[in-house]
C-alpha cells in the first residue's frame, strides 16, 4: 500500500525522499532539461513523469502537491518558482529564508510562503551561482551573474551578510513613444501616461533626427525600457549596434547587433566591477563594425564613460545611453564626476565641453510611489556658458501633485523654446524642419 507524505514535512523521511528523486532524475535525465531556465519545451513534463515514478518506487503516494513540491524543490527554485513565472513581478528580494518581498506592479509585497529553512535557501543560492558556473562561499561571498533567460541574480553569503538574494526579472516590456495607429491596443507611453503626446512626437522626431541622447532616472525608474522605445523610433534601414554590461535590450529592429561583457568567473582578491572585457573594449571594438548608431545600456564607471563620449563624438549622431542620476542637471555633473576619477589630466571645464559637444538632449524618468513611471523632464543641451556651466535649455517639464484620487501629473512644454543651431542643423540634414 502507497504512503501519503505532507507536501513539506521537516521529517528525515521525507529529506529521504527528496535525496532518492534528486538522484534519480541526475541519472535518468539530460542536464540541460534539469536546469531551470531550460528552453526545452517538454522539459516540465519529462521531469514531472520521472518525478512521479520516483516517488513510487519509493511506495509514497504521488499527490499532487507533493509532485509540485518536489519539483520546485529539487528542478526548480523552491518558493521562488511561482515568483519567476508570475508576470507582473519585476524584482524578488529574499532578506532571509523565511522573509521574502517582491515588487508587483511597482509596490513592494510581502510574500508569507518563504523557504523551509536556510539551508534550502543556500541550495537554491548554489543552484543558481552553478548554472553560470560561478561559485559562491567564505572566500567568494558576493556573485553577480545573468541567468540563461536574461534575468540577473545578485548573492551574498557570510561573511559580508546573508545569504541573501536579489533577482531582477529580465524585463519584457515593450512601449513605442506613440500610440500605434494600425495596432491602438497596444500600450505605449502615451496611452499608459508616462510623457504626453507632444513628447512622445518630439523624441520621435528626435530620434529620426540623429539627437544623441542620455537618459537619466534611479534604479528601476523605466531608463532602460525608454531607451528600447526611442531605439524603436530609428529607421529600420539603420545598422545598431548595442553594448551592455549585462544584456537587457531586447529591440526589434531589423538590423540589429548586439554586444555584452564578459564577466571575470572570480571575484577572489578582485573588485566585483573587474572585467575580461568591459564596456569601454567593447565600444571601441564596435567602432570597427561599421554602426549607423551605438546604443550604450548603461554609464556606470569612469573608463566607460570616457570611451563612451570618445565614441559618440566620432560622428556617430544618433546615439544613446542611461546613467544614474536624480535630474537632468544631475546627469551631467555624474559624467562628469566619473571621467574625471580616472582622467585627472582633464580640468572640469574641459571635461564640461566634451560632454556638451557630444549630447544634444538629457531625458529624466522617475518612478513615482504608485508605482508608474514617468518622464518629468526633457531638456536640450546647448553646449557650455562663458563661466563654464552646462546651458540647458527646458523642452518639456512635469508637475507631479498629490490629490484625493492619488498621485497626478500635469505634462507642459517651454512655450519660448526653439531647438539650438546644432539640434536645427540635424533636423536639416533629415529633411526635416522645426514648426514653432
Amino acid at each position: 500500500m502507497l504512503a501519503e507524505v505532507t507536501a513539506r514535512p521537516p521529517t528525515a523521511e521525507s529529506e529521504a525522499l527528496r535525496n532518492f528523486v534528486r538522484a534519480q532524475l541526475t541519472l535518468e535525465v539530460d542536464p540541460d532539461v534539469i536546469n531551470p531556465f531550460s528552453k526545452n519545451v517538454n522539459r516540465d513534463q519529462i521531469l514531472r513523469d520521472r518525478i512521479r515514478a520516483a516517488v513510487m518506487q519509493r511506495d509514497f503516494f504521488p499527490t499532487p502537491l507533493l509532485l509540485e513540491t518536489l519539483f520546485d524543490e529539487i528542478v526548480g527554485l523552491g518558493p521562488l518558482e511561482p515568483l519567476m513565472a508570475d508576470p507582473d513581478i519585476t524584482d524578488i528580494l529574499v532578506n532571509r529564508f523565511d522573509e521574502i518581498y517582491v515588487e508587483r506592479r511597482g509596490h513592494l509585497e510581502f510574500i508569507p510562503h518563504g523557504f523551509r529553512d536556510q539551508a534550502q535557501l543556500e541550495q537554491v543560492i548554489q543552484k543558481l551561482v552553478a548554472l553560470v558556473g560561478r561559485e559562491i562561499n567564505l572566500d567568494k561571498p558576493l556573485v553577480d551573474a545573468r541567468m540563461v533567460d536574461g534575468s540577473r541574480a545578485n548573492a551574498v553569503y557570510a561573511p559580508v551578510g546573508g545569504p541573501t538574494l536579489c533577482i531582477r526579472k529580465f524585463n519584457r516590456l515593450r512601449l513605442d513613444l506613440l500610440p500605434d495607429k494600425r495596432h491602438p491596443e497596444l500600450p505605449s507611453w502615451v496611452s499608459t501616461g508616462g510623457i504626453s503626446a507632444e513628447m512622445g512626437g518630439y523624441l520621435e522626431a528626435m530620434a529620426i533626427a540623429r539627437a544623441n541622447i542620455l537618459i537619466a532616472g534611479a534604479t528601476g525608474s523605466g531608463k532602460s525600457t525608454l531607451l528600447r522605445s526611442v531605439v524603436s523610433a530609428f529607421p529600420d534601414d539603420e545598422r545598431v549596434i548595442t553594448i551592455e554590461d549585462t544584456a537587457e535590450l531586447e529591440l526589434d529592429n531589423p538590423h540589429w547587433v548586439k554586444l555584452e561583457c564578459v564577466h571575470s568567473g572570480e571575484l577572489a582578491g578582485k573588485t566585483t566591477q573587474e572585467r575580461r572585457l568591459d564596456v569601454a573594449d567593447l565600444v571601441q571594438n564596435a567602432l570597427r563594425m561599421r554602426p549607423d548608431r551605438l546604443i550604450i545600456g548603461e554609464i556606470r564607471h569612469s573608463k566607460e564613460a570616457y570611451y563612451a563620449l570618445e565614441a559618440l563624438n566620432t560622428g556617430h549622431d544618433g546615439s544613446a545611453t542611461t546613467i544614474h542620476a536624480g535630474s537632468c542637471e544631475d546627469a551631467l555633473a555624474r559624467l562628469e564626476l566619473l571621467i574625471s576619477r580616472d582622467f585627472a589630466q582633464l580640468s572640469p571645464a574641459e571635461i564640461r565641453r566634451y560632454v556638451a559637444r557630444v549630447f544634444d538632449l538629457v531625458v529624466f524618468v522617475s518612478r513615482l510611489r504608485n508605482g508608474r513611471r514617468y518622464v518629468l523632464e526633457i531638456a536640450e543641451l546647448l553646449g557650455v556658458g562663458p563661466d563654464d556651466r552646462y546651458q540647458l535649455a527646458t523642452v518639456f517639464s512635469a508637475e507631479v501633485s498629490n490629490d484625493a484620487q492619488g498621485i497626478s501629473v500635469d505634462f507642459s512644454g517651454a512655450p519660448a523654446y526653439r531647438p539650438g543651431s546644432r539640434l536645427l542643423r540635424k533636423l536639416q540634414l533629415q529633411g526635416m524642419r522645426w514648426m514653432s
